[in-house]
């Protein structure tokens, strides 16, 4: 929110990416940890998150695989923006996001609420300082 807010929004971008897989890991791990599994190779990950044994390297599935399944389980709906907002995100770790981040603020915003129904936490703690510019960001008039 602080790069958004000093027009760093390729810096806005990678961290909006970040922060929508790290939540939407969170809410797959509370409904079955074995939900965050990546699937390619051994069953490693699998047996490792199912508690079975400890895997050697930890592995698990990026942020568009993360919010497919979210869109599978219905938890997120299918949203242009945010697949935008993703592939931003993997062109910034690897080179720049522009100016294309600086719309992105709204579809964070939605995809923050539609991931935080299931969690315990209040919303306004979530965003802290940022929950009335957040609120202004929702505001559809």
């Amino acid at each position: 929110m602080d790069d958004h807010a000093r027009g760093e929004y390729d810096e806005f971008v990678l961290h909006a990416g970040v922060a929508i897989e790290r939540l939407g890991k969170a809410v797959l791990v509370g409904k079955n940890p074995i939900y965050v599994a990546e699937m390619r190779g051994s069953a490693e990950m699998l047996f490792h998150l199912g508690g079975h044994r400890a895997a050697g390297k930890v592995r698990t599935i990026g942020a568009a695989e993360t919010v497919s399944r979210l869109r599978t389980l219905q938890i997120l709906p299918t949203d242009g923006q945010l697949d935008l907002l993703i592939d931003l995100r993997k062109g910034v770790a690897h080179s720049t996001g522009g100016e294309h981040g600086r719309a992105l603020l709204a579809t964070l915003a939605k995809s923050v609420q539609a991931l935080h129904v299931g969690l315990a936490t209040p919303l306004a703690s979530f965003w802290g300082r940022w929950d009335s510019a957040v609120r202004i960001a929702l505001d559809p008039a």
